[in-house]
C-alpha cells in the first residue's frame, strides 16, 4: 500500500453509532495520525469536532455523498483505512468495496445483510486479494466477538490437546440495566438495515437465512456444513450455565456464516484448529432477563419458534410472504426509532455481555473458555471494537500486538486479525479469559 493522505477515514461519523465510534478514535489516536470524518453535510461534520478535543491531532472534515461513485472513489483511494457506518449497505455500501478493492484500502463496516456480502465475495474477493485489500464486513458485535471467540477457544483445545475442534460453541450473555424503548435495544440505523432486508427486492437476503454456509465461497466445503450443520434454532438448556437458551438476537443468521467462511479459509493453513468438518451453534442466556426457569423456557420458545417461522418463510417466496414483509415493515415504522437515534446514555454505558465458549474434538476431549465486554452491545461495544480494528489496519494498534495475518480478500474478523490484536480488543472493552 502506498503512501496516502489519509491513514484512516471515517464515514458515517454523524450517526448514532459513528458518534461512538468517533469518541473511541479521538481518544487513542496517535499523535500524528493522519485521519478524517466523512459524510454528506460539511456543517453536520464540523458539529462534531468539539468532541475530539482530546485527540492527540483533529480529523480533518472530507464531505463525499456515498451515491455519488466519482467522489467514493476519490475519498477511498485517499487513505488507507475506510471505516464505513453508513447503511443500509445493500444500498450505500458496495461504491466503497468496489474502490477499497481497486485501491487497496482496507475497508471495515457493520452490515449484518448477509446475502449482500456474498455478492461482495463474489465480486470483489479476487481483486481484493491482487491489491491487498483487507474487506472486513459485519466487524461489530455481529460477528467480531463470536467468530475471535470461536478461534480462540478452539485455538486453546488445540495447544492443550494437539487435536482440532469438531464442534464449536458460543453462548452469549447480557448485563445492563431494563431496556423499556426500542431505542434502548435498536438504533435507527440498525433499524433501516433490517427495513432494507425486507423490501421485495432484497428478497434474496431472506431466502439465505436458511443456509449457514452461504459465505463459503468453495461449494464443495459450503455442502458439507449444510448437510453436517443446519441451523439448530430450537430451544435448549443448558446444566453448566444453568440456563435455559434461545436464538440470539437481533438475528442468528449473522454470526455462523461468518464462522463458517473464517473456517474455510483458515483450512489450507497447517495450524488451523478447525477440524475440516467443525461445526458451531450459539445461542443466548435467557437467564439475563429472567431468573426463573420456567419464564425462561417459555421466552425462549416464543423466540425460537418466530425465528423457525421466519426460516420456513424465507423457504417459500408466495405472494403472502411478500405481503408479510411488508407489514413487518410497516411495524417496524410505527415502533422502531428513526435515523440518528439509539440506546439513553445510561444503557449505553452500564451495559455489557459475556461469551461462554467451548471446542470439543473427536475424541471426546473439550475445553472452555470465557470473555467479558463493556458498554451496550450492539452500540457502545461495536463502535470501540470497530474503531480498534481500524486502528490496527492503519499500523496503530495498541501496544502489545502482534503483526496482522496477511491474508487479503472479502475476509473475516478472524482472517484479518487472527489473535494478535489481543490489547486492541481489551482497549475496546473486550478480554478474552481461558
Amino acid at each position: 500500500m502506498g503512501e496516502k493522505k489519509f491513514d484512516l477515514i471515517l464515514f458515517g461519523a454523524t450517526g448514532f453509532t459513528g458518534k461512538q465510534t468517533l469518541l473511541h478514535l479521538a481518544q487513542w489516536v496517535p499523535t500524528k495520525f493522519k485521519w478524517g470524518i466523512a459524510g454528506r453535510s460539511r456543517d453536520k461534520l464540523n458539529a462534531l469536532l468539539p468532541l475530539c478535543e482530546s485527540a492527540g491531532v483533529a480529523p480533518s472534515v472530507v464531505v463525499a455523498d456515498a451515491s455519488d461513485a466519482d467522489a467514493v472513489d476519490s475519498l477511498v483511494a485517499s487513505s488507507r483505512v475506510i471505516v464505513q457506518l453508513a447503511g443500509p449497505y445493500s444500498e450505500h455500501g458496495e461504491l466503497f468495496i468496489a474502490s477499497a478493492a481497486k485501491h487497496g484500502t482496507h475497508y471495515l463496516d457493520l452490515s449484518g445483510e448477509i446475502g449482500w456480502v456474498r455478492s461482495m465475495i463474489d465480486r470483489y474477493h479476487d481483486q481484493a486479494v491482487a491489491s491487498k485489500a483487507k474487506i472486513v464486513p459485519v466487524s461489530g458485535f455481529e460477528a467480531l466477538p463470536f467468530d475471535l471467540g470461536a478461534l480462540f477457544v478452539a485455538q486453546k483445545l488445540y495447544e492443550e490437546t494437539g487435536e482440532r475442534a469438531t464442534q464449536v460453541e458460543v453462548n452469549v450473555g447480557f448485563r445492563g440495566p431494563p431496556a423499556f424503548r426500542p431505542r434502548d435495544v435498536l438504533s435507527g440505523g440498525t433499524m433501516a438495515s433490517i427495513k432494507a432486508m425486507l423490501q421485495p427486492d432484497q428478497a434474496g437476503s431472506l431466502d439465505m437465512l436458511s443456509d449457514p454456509a452461504i459465505l463459503v465461497a468453495d461449494e464443495r466445503l459450503a455442502e458439507r456444513v449444510r448437510v453436517a450443520h443446519p441451523y439448530q434454532l430450537r430451544e435448549r438448556y443448558d446444566e453448566s450455565l444453568s440456563s435455559w437458551l434461545a436464538p440470539t438476537v437481533p438475528a442468528p443468521f449473522v454470526n455462523p456464516p461468518v464462522i463458517y467462511r473464517s473456517m474455510s479459509l483458515l483450512a489450507s493453513s497447517k495450524t488451523t484448529p478447525f477440524a475440516a468438518d467443525c461445526g458451531y451453534r450459539e445461542a443466548m442466556l435467557m437467564k439475563s432477563f429472567f431468573p426463573v426457569s420456567v419464564v425462561q423456557r417459555i421466552l425462549a420458545g416464543v423466540i425460537s419458534g418466530a425465528f423457525i417461522a421466519v426460516v420456513n418463510s424465507s423457504r417459500r417466496n408466495s405472494k403472502l410472504d411478500q405481503t408479510g414483509r411488508a407489514l413487518m415493515r410497516q411495524v417496524l415504522d410505527l415502533i422502531g426509532p428513526t435515523s440518528g437515534q439509539g440506546p439513553s446514555e445510561k444503557h449505553l454505558n452500564d451495559s455489557g455481555y459475556a461469551l461462554h465458549m467451548s471446542a470439543s474434538a473427536a475424541s471426546g476431549a473439550s475445553v472452555v473458555a470465557r470473555a467479558t465486554a463493556s458498554g451496550h452491545p450492539g452500540y457502545k461495544s461495536t463502535a470501540m471494537l470497530i474503531a480498534e480494528a481500524g486502528l490496527a489496519l492503519a499500523g496503530s494498534a495498541a501496544p502489545g500486538g502482534k503483526a496482522l495475518p496477511r491474508r487479503y480478500g472479502v475476509i473475516t474478523p478472524v482472517a484479518a486479525f487472527g489473535l494478535s490484536a489481543q490489547p486492541s480488543w481489551e482497549r475496546a472493552g473486550l478480554r478474552f479469559d481461558p
